[in-house]
């Protein structure tokens, strides 16, 4: 009969992989809240003030680069949750394995939900970096309607 300390020993040391999946899905949702929030703001601050032509056009292209942002960090949220979930799908597999050894069927589930999940994170990454690009263009372009700031900052915007 299989004890229950040769099953945590199987999946202990790999829990750490869950723990990290789980560490940066916060870091995801985190940064998907924060666009959320600051594409609100905009919104707000677009439908509720007069502004000029120049603010209003720079005003536009930040509330819709937001919206680029929230739909970006929305999928990278999700694709980090599959991970997730994956991830921890294949601690499961470990402990089955221990439970019904020689079983491919289980070694085979085992494999690919842990690679589909670490395949998964470095797509959610790779989405963050995506979404980091707007960041910066957003950071340039804030000065845009703001001359002599533009021109301080030597981005001649």
């Amino acid at each position: 009969m299989v004890q229950l300390g040769e099953v945590l020993k199987a999946i202990g040391p790999n829990a750490s992989i869950v723990f990290a999946a789980w560490i940066f899905m916060g870091f995801l949702q985190q940064r998907n809240d924060a666009a959320i929030d600051r594409y609100r703001q905009a919104v707000g601050d677009f439908r509720s003030n007069k502004h000029d032509a120049t603010r209003s056009d720079n005003l536009r292209s930040q509330v819709l680069a937001y919206r680029r942002r929230c739909r970006l960090m929305s999928r990278a949220t999700f694709v980090g949750l599959v991970a997730a979930i994956l991830l921890i799908s294949s601690l499961i597999f470990v402990a089955l394995d221990v439970l019904v050894p020689n079983n491919a069927a289980i070694a085979v589930c085992g494999i690919a939900t842990a690679i589909g999940g670490f395949v998964l994170v470095i797509i959610a990454a790779f989405i963050v970096i995506a979404e980091g690009q707007i960041v910066q263009r957003q950071i340039d372009d804030e000065l845009r309607d703001v001359t002599d700031l533009a021109k301080g900052a030597g981005g001649g915007v």
